[in-house]
């Protein structure tokens, strides 16, 4: 949880620090005062750096690999690597528990006796399905834990590649319900 909320305070400091173009006054030179004059924006150029993203794919692809959304935060892609963050801490704490429980119920398999009619029966207090559904358990997390970091990976590996696609994804409510538009320019 710590990790997400730092990766999110870090995202959303990110974020604050863009910078807007300034307004000027459309013409400086005339002296008159009592009438209005528009304001324009003077146009932002894009610079270089911008056009290119701020570590290579490969680079994106190794870092997501090894701390899932450390690529997305390098690209800027602020939400990405919140959720690849909070996925990767939730995962470890399953891990955690669940690597508990199986502990738990390994402890507990075979200790517990009945006594009926004068003679000790050793009454398992765990069984072995029990035992069983733990360790599927722990492997469920496990491959969640593995997945997370691949599709992490790939998708600041995509991100990087695609950094320079300008693209507007909007979705829309038609007479037929929502609809998902997309408008890309070459």
């Amino acid at each position: 949880m710590v990790v997400a909320l730092l990766t999110g305070v870090s995202c959303s400091v990110v974020g604050a620090q863009q910078r807007t173009p300034p307004i000027v006054p459309r013409d400086t030179a005339r002296s008159d005062t009592t009438t209005k004059r528009p304001l324009r924006r003077i146009p932002n150029s894009i610079p270089d750096s911008l056009l290119r993203p701020p570590i290579s794919p490969k680079a994106a692809f190794l870092h997501s690999l090894v701390l899932p959304g450390w690529g997305q935060s390098a690209l800027r892609r602020n939400t990405a690597s919140t959720i690849f963050g909070s996925v990767e801490v939730g995962a470890i704490y399953m891990v955690a528990k669940s690597r508990a429980d199986l502990r738990n119920a390994q402890a507990l398999a075979g200790r517990d006796s009945l006594v009926v009619d004068g003679s000790t029966t050793k009454v398992p207090a765990v069984s072995q399905a029990l035992i069983n559904a733990r360790k599927l358990h722990l492997e469920d997390w496990i491959a969640i834990l593995i997945f997370n970091h691949l599709i992490s990976g790939a998708d600041a590996y995509v991100a990087a590649n695609l950094w320079d696609l300008p693209a507007r994804v909007s979705i829309r409510h038609t007479p037929a319900g929502p609809a998902i538009g997309a408008q890309f320019r070459w």
